[in-house]
């Protein structure tokens, strides 16, 4: 581990939507955060059956094992972006759209098990990944879906999305019989 702080960005970020991520992440410390709500998505997933992994609250909405692989995937993209733009690749990066790649997600063949394994290997690359990181490199700017973006709002990003999909599931999963 590095004995280093990754702390939130202490300048503006262009997007209401992703800042709304950065400001709502938890702690001041971006590995402790990412850690935190690992420990916290575990622990809401690790004791739900496979019956309740395929839940969905409302007719056209992600079940909770899909929410997960949800979580999974903006993993992947949003640090292959930060990767490349610590890497000072200067390339403007398309955007993704989470409702196609969840059609074709296919995690109703997969045990809810299976993916929190995934999340958790995916979680461990990601701290890996930002640890890498000098500091000087962490804020070096980069577009991705006509967005603004640094590795270090990217990082914190990762964290509150995470918490704010935690919520979700809490607020609109388990209050309607889940």
């Amino acid at each position: 581990m590095i004995s280093r702080q990754i702390s939130k960005p202490d300048y503006p970020i262009e997007s209401e939507y992703f800042g709304n991520y950065v400001k709502n992440a938890l702690g001041e410390d971006l590995i402790a955060s990412l850690l935190l709500s690992q420990k916290s998505t575990v622990a809401l997933y690790e004791n739900l059956t496979e019956e309740q992994g395929n839940f969905a609250y409302a007719e056209g909405k992600w079940t909770v094992k899909q929410v997960l692989q949800h979580i999974i995937d903006t993993e992947r993209i949003f640090c292959n972006r930060a990767l490349r733009f610590a890497r000072k690749d200067s390339a403007s990066l398309p955007g993704y759209d989470e409702n196609h790649y969840a059609d074709f997600d296919f995690a109703y063949h997969r045990t809810l098990k299976t993916i929190i394994e995934e999340f958790q290997i995916v979680r461990q690359s990601t701290i890996y990944l930002f640890e890498s990181f000098h500091e000087d490199v962490l804020d070096e700017i980069g577009v991705a879906g006509e967005n603004v973006f640094t590795a270090r709002i990217i990082g914190w990003m990762l964290s509150g999305h995470n918490d704010h999909h935690n919520r979700v599931l809490r607020e609109k999963y388990f209050d309607v019989g889940l």
